[in-house]
């Protein structure tokens, strides 16, 4: 589906994941968490709440039946995700061989965890994943008060192995993720740029504890504008604020030209767009997705 009016013609894509609802509009990529609703981690920013409304599965069996019946459901892809344990790590050990065993075509992502040895990143691109999401922090605090990772080096190893030997990587760094403040967003990117990836996505830390505020829109901006001079492709991720605060910056991101693809889209990011003169697509995937993928 498209619309244009005119104008520069460039293409900005929309993005509705999981099975998000906009009016009659429902996105066909589910997430599965196969830690079901528990993570031992217990990441300050979100302590396992983004898992409660995915699909839960806590064996291999189950995920083979689960990734079955969502092909039959008519989806296009399935984001396998889940929480970490105290070292960073998702349990692909047990659940790889059922992804390998699945023969269907669902276009499969999965958040990779923090800690990725080579092994499992080797394991996870030859069992049919087609890219791994991994959130890049460029601040040692961060990882040890946040993220409660105690050895930094743990995660700039997992993105080696990932980047070198794994499925595609569609980095994600989280603006203001230490409390709102902007601290390593931009080492982050600079860490990026070795590996020099597609896409790159830039989501905003959302409110779900009360001691993270998110920074300020303008602040936010000026970490979009730092991606934009290094990577071809940018996109502005699920998670952000809600509320007047997501129009401003979707807003202004369109405007300045600093974001090729925006997930959950609002009827005011569409206005601005075709005041834009862009030409706009909708995809029902999620926005690591890149076009003619599925």
């Amino acid at each position: 589906m498209e619309e244009s009016k005119g104008g520069s013609g460039k293409v900005l894509d929309f993005f509705l994941p999981g099975m998000i609802h906009i009016g009659k509009e429902k996105g066909k990529y589910p997430a599965v968490s196969i830690t079901g609703r528990v993570c031992k981690l217990g990441c300050l920013h979100c302590k396992g709440e983004l898992l409660q409304e995915m699909i839960p599965c806590r064996t291999p069996q189950e995920l083979l039946k689960i990734l079955e019946k969502l092909e039959k459901q008519g989806m296009q892809g399935v984001l396998i995700t889940g929480g970490c344990d105290r070292d960073g790590r998702l349990p692909w050990n047990r659940f790889l061989p059922a992804v390998k065993e699945f023969n269907g075509s669902l276009f499969l992502s999965a958040h990779a965890g923090l800690n990725v040895d080579k092994k499992i990143a080797i394991e996870m691109r030859e069992a049919g994943i087609s890219q791994v999401l991994v959130d890049v922090v460029g601040d040692e605090e961060t990882l040890r008060e946040i993220y409660k990772i105690k050895n930094p080096e743990v995660v700039k190893k997992s993105l080696y192995n990932l980047f070198n030997y794994g499925p595609e990587v569609i980095p994600h760094v989280i603006i203001g993720i230490n409390k709102g403040r902007i601290k390593g967003e931009y080492k982050a990117l600079d860490i990026l740029s070795k590996y020099g990836p597609r896409l790159v996505i830039l989501v905003v830390v959302m409110p779900l504890n009360p001691l993270f505020s998110p920074p300020p829109v303008n602040e936010v901006i000026d970490v979009f504008k730092k991606a934009r001079s290094i990577f071809k492709k940018i996109g502005l991720g699920c998670a952000r604020p809600r509320g007047i605060y997501r129009y401003i910056l979707e807003e202004q991101l369109i405007e300045k030209g600093l974001v090729d693809r925006i997930a959950i889209w609002s009827d005011r990011a569409i206005e601005k767009a075709k005041k834009m003169g862009y030409k706009i697509k909708y995809h029902y995937t999620c926005c690591s997705v890149l076009k003619d993928e599925v």
